[in-house]
């Protein structure tokens, strides 16, 4: 498979990295990808810096490799960027799209075709109003349900009914 960063044909989209390559030797590979001049690349940055760039973001990507770490995980980026207000593309995990399309806050893509992420990317350029809808709508599903409050409730209700079962 062909690898390159120049599916986008938009001049003002860029794409904003910031962590760590897994394995090291990945990121010089990255470098030297034909278009990787529209990617501004930031390593590790604190979490204020993190929300700031969020916010200033139009779209926010959490594109996981189909592995089984991933598929029934529930990353803690897609909450972040949907509490951010960003509509979210990321990877079509059954789990995933529930989260997604139940809440109308993005588009979900198959995470190993750049032709997919790209049109999603496009699309939420081009319908900017729906974009910001999207982005609305995972900031109130975080709000009213996707948060530390709710979950804990969940799981203290969980122990209460297995203690239960257990007298």
């Amino acid at each position: 498979m062909s690898r390159q960063w120049n599916i986008l044909k938009k001049e003002d989209v860029k794409l904003i990295l910031c962590g760590s390559f897994s394995p090291s030797s990945y990121e010089k590979e990255i470098r030297n990808l034909k278009g990787f001049e529209k990617v501004e690349y930031i390593s590790w940055v604190k979490q204020e810096v993190a929300y700031s760039l969020m916010c200033a973001a139009d779209v926010g990507i959490v594109n996981f490799l189909p592995v089984p770490n991933y598929i029934n995980a529930m990353p803690n980026k897609l909450f972040e960027y949907m509490l951010a207000g960003l509509p979210v593309i990321a990877s079509n995990f059954p789990l995933w799209k529930e989260i997604i399309e139940n809440n109308k806050c993005g588009i979900c893509v198959d995470p190993l075709s750049p032709k997919e992420i790209a049109d999603a990317i496009i699309y939420l350029m081009e319908h900017v109003d729906e974009a910001k809808k999207m982005g609305e709508n995972g900031r109130k599903a975080v709000i009213e349900k996707y948060n530390w409050e709710n979950e804990g409730e969940k799981l203290l209700n969980l122990y209460m009914e297995i203690l239960k079962t257990q007298e």
